[in-house]
């Protein structure tokens, strides 16, 4: 119970970082309502808030202001929904520094590919292919130490 109470302070905590709210002055008081809060799952590996923006607040702000929830919430954030119904998933874990490769843990995964590439994992652990018969062109772009020459090794050992 009181879990959920302070993931609900730390959500509002975010919306009032962020400056997603909307002012509501009654003659010389301000008042600030924030998004409605419909539900909170916290797991193991996760937590997720299913919340509504109020009528009024801008959509994008989700995405612009994403730098200062991430600040409150964590480095771990991912962002679903559109208009006006959203939910925020914080993941309590980070993406390994290094993954083993191993085909049979991926074979299952890419058998029905005609030219299979294994990228990588997502943050549930699930592998994350792609079949580049799909793609007519690919660029492959970054900064210093983000990992180009590594995916071009992935890419020609797969």
């Amino acid at each position: 119970m009181f879990e959920k109470l302070k993931l609900r302070g730390q959500l509002i905590k975010a919306f009032r970082t962020a400056e997603i709210y909307r002012v509501v002055k009654r003659g010389d008081r301000t008042s600030y309502l924030f998004p409605k809060i419909h539900q909170i799952d916290n797991h193991r590996t996760y937590a997720r808030y299913a919340f509504s923006l109020l009528n009024g607040i801008d959509p994008s702000l989700l995405t612009k202001k994403k730098w200062a929830l991430r600040q409150v919430l964590g480095s771990n954030i991912e962002i679903n929904g559109s208009l006006k119904n959203f939910s925020i998933t914080v993941h309590h874990k980070n993406l390994p520094k290094m993954l083993e490769y191993s085909y049979g843990a991926i074979h299952h995964h890419i058998k029905k590919m005609e030219l299979p590439v294994c990228i990588g994992q997502d943050i549930y652990g699930n592998p994350v292919s792609w079949d580049f018969v799909d793609l007519e062109t690919l660029l492959i772009s970054g900064e210093i130490g983000a990992g180009k020459s590594s995916l071009m090794r992935v890419i020609l050992t797969t």
